[in-house]
């Protein structure tokens, strides 16, 4: 059973351990800005790389101005101090970002580079399966936005995951510690004779160990369907001559090239 990374990891982690912990409301630019920092070392050559701040701009992001604890896992505080300058949402539900809004600043902010490809429609363990297999060569960097209830616990033992990698068994596995809807980067993949699990770049250090965790295919699947058709997506990010070849991958595994509506208007 061996960890295989997607590209640009070792840029992605080190910049995801200095980043953390998100700012409120903003787990969609903070995602689209670590996929970004992993694809290219172009900022690290050209200078500051781009803030939060400065992706949520561009992705049109809004904030409920109001503190929002079920928002945050259990224990992490809030944290507001990139809100200013951004736009207000009209209710705690529609804070966030559209999927739409994350992909435009992938591209806009990766100054071309990069190109946003969604995949989204009726997520099944075998389609999301299928398409990470169809990107096998491809430079990418998945962002899930999808609905952490579904997930099981990022606290979950190694032993009983690897159990899961054994048997594909994960009903034994103790459930997820918070419910919202969330944007993730998935940056690899492990293998095993019974399951799949993925490896998640998450957004807070009280999840996982300093915010990073493994979930089994399935379960990422089913956060991605949610309850309706078309409210979670996968965002492939992917060096910008690649686009072409992202969307093959997936239409060939029964997917839609289009973007889903999670709730936030987008902008």
């Amino acid at each position: 059973m061996a960890f295989v990374p997607f590209t640009g990891v070792d840029s992605l982690l080190a910049e995801h351990a200095a980043a953390l912990p998100q700012p409120d409301q903003l787990c969609g630019p903070f995602a689209a800005r670590l996929a970004v920092v992993g694809l290219t070392g172009r900022y690290r050559r050209a200078g500051p790389v781009p803030d939060v701040a400065a992706f949520a701009r561009v992705a049109g992001s809004a904030v409920w101005p109001h503190d929002v604890p079920g928002a945050r896992p259990p224990g992490a505080p809030p944290r507001t101090g990139q809100w200013p300058g951004l736009d207000l949402a009209t209710g705690g539900r529609t804070a966030g970002t559209s999927a739409d809004g994350a992909g435009r600043a992938v591209e806009q902010l990766s100054g071309g580079m990069l190109a946003a490809v969604p995949a989204s429609g009726s997520w099944t363990p075998d389609r999301l399966r299928g398409l990470l297999n169809g990107l096998t060569g491809v430079p990418v960097l998945p962002v899930a936005n999808l609905d952490t209830a579904w997930l099981v616990s990022s606290h979950a033992s190694p032993e009983s995951l690897d159990a899961y990698l054994a048997t594909g068994d994960d009903s034994a596995l103790p459930a997820a510690e918070w419910s919202v809807g969330h944007f993730v980067v998935v940056y690899g993949r492990e293998d095993g004779p019974g399951g799949t699990l993925l490896a998640l770049a998450d957004s807070y250090p009280q999840l996982g160990e300093a915010g990073r965790h493994r979930q089994p295919l399935p379960r990422v699947a089913a956060a991605l369907a949610r309850d309706r058709r078309r409210t979670g997506g996968l965002l492939l990010v992917t060096a910008a001559g690649h686009r072409e070849t992202a969307g093959v991958a997936v239409r060939a595994a029964g997917l839609e090239i289009e973007w889903w509506d999670n709730g936030t208007r987008a902008r």
